[in-house]
């Protein structure tokens, strides 16, 4: 089961006939590359992606909603930032990791609570993945 999915939605008329898409995508899923989400509303109703019917289902704007996880932040006003979400996740996922860690040592700390120590377990950790170290905002002596 996923973590993170969004409502979309779109309803349009072609040839006399509605049509009303409704899926539930798995986000995770689409993780790297941004999901074409027509093509994937498209897929979800059986509507063939060479057909004159797809054109104008691509020519429709999609409602977004009921995001579920890290994708509620990125779903506001049937508008879906799918950059925010990528950025979301990768901080979800680097902060589960730091804190499997972190509660190993301190496991009576709420890790959550105290968010300039998760800003600093955080930094660390990202160091450590770049094999570098910043200095930003900090002061030395020499």
């Amino acid at each position: 089961m996923s973590n993170n999915t969004v409502r979309a939605r779109m309803a349009f008329s072609f040839k006399g006939e509605t049509y009303d898409l409704d899926s539930v995508i798995d986000l995770d899923a689409c993780l790297g590359e941004p999901p074409d989400f027509h093509q994937l509303l498209a897929r979800s109703a059986g509507i063939d992606p060479y057909s004159y019917l797809y054109e104008v289902l691509e020519s429709h704007e999609i409602d977004f909603s009921d995001a579920t996880g890290v994708a509620a932040r990125s779903c506001h006003d049937g508008r879906f930032d799918w950059t925010r979400f990528e950025q979301d996740a990768a901080e979800e996922r680097d902060w589960r990791v730091v804190r499997a860690v972190a509660q190993q040592i301190m496991a009576t700390r709420d890790l959550d609570a105290d968010p300039e120590l998760k800003a600093a377990l955080l930094a660390a950790y990202r160091a450590g993945k770049t094999g570098g170290c910043t200095t930003k905002g900090v002061n030395s002596e020499s």
